[in-house]
């Protein structure tokens, strides 16, 4: 498992996504990150990664996958990984980012590929979070004082699909303490029990609520032991990556 201290810009590293994360990371004030990827083989095309946009107590954290499970879907995470870190460090508004990545993106796309992706900036100063979901879902919030969920809205196509297509930022500010914002790939909830049995977003959700109380690295945890749990020995058939921000 990674935590916000063992974090590093993906800059710095152009291994696999599962080596992705050696030392430290400048926290955010007012957030707690963690996260976890269990990659099927080496060629999986789950992607995670963090970045230092300009200004002080300001991270990006992507998630995303790639269509595919072979050389190819690991190159295109590359490459993605290296078109982020370029425009994220150019700041600016999310959307153009989103929109300069999916065309520069679009000559690899061959053969019908493409790329979900949630990338969210938060900032320490206002306490918000900035994101785009590029056709990633679900992405779930989750306040425990009111004990409510909702879908984190997000009206985007992934990328690779359209290289003309015109993003749309999203926004929250003022997250109350306790609040989570959790964040997986497809083989999360598509993950099969011997009997064929999907996983599901509510069976996420209720391994969510029964440990909203911990910090975000112990949600993490407690959500891949229940995946364990319910695979009952099942081998892994998909990359499962989940990442859980908590507003403290």
């Amino acid at each position: 498992m990674w935590t916000f201290a063992s974090l590093l810009p993906f800059r710095r590293t152009r291994r696999t996504a599962a080596e992705a994360w050696p030392r430290e990371l400048p926290a955010v004030p007012g957030f707690d990150v963690a996260g976890a990827c269990r990659p099927r083989h080496r060629r999986g095309g789950d992607f995670h990664a963090v970045f230092l946009p300009p200004g002080e107590g300001r991270v990006a954290i992507a998630v995303g996958d790639v269509a595919g499970h072979d050389a190819l879907a690991a190159r295109l995470r590359r490459i993605a990984g290296r078109l982020l870190e370029r425009r994220v460090a150019e700041a600016g508004a999310l959307a153009p980012l989103f929109g300069a990545v999916n065309r520069e993106l679009a000559p690899y796309m061959r053969g019908g590929r493409f790329m979900t992706l949630f990338l969210a900036v938060m900032d320490g100063a206002s306490r918000s979070i900035h994101w785009i979901s590029a056709g990633h879902g679900p992405v779930i919030a989750y306040d425990p004082v009111a004990d409510g969920f909702g879908d984190v809205p997000g009206r985007d196509i992934p990328l690779g699909v359209d290289p003309e297509w015109r993003f749309h930022e999203m926004a929250h500010r003022g997250w109350p303490n306790g609040a989570l914002l959790v964040i997986g790939t497809d083989g999360i909830w598509e993950c099969r029990d011997p009997d064929g049995q999907m996983y599901g977003a509510d069976r996420l959700r209720s391994a969510v609520r029964a440990a909203s109380a911990q910090a975000a690295a112990g949600i993490v945890a407690a959500v891949m032991a229940d995946l364990d749990l319910f695979r009952r020995g099942r081998p892994q058939e998909d990359d499962l990556t989940l990442l859980v921000i908590k507003a403290v």
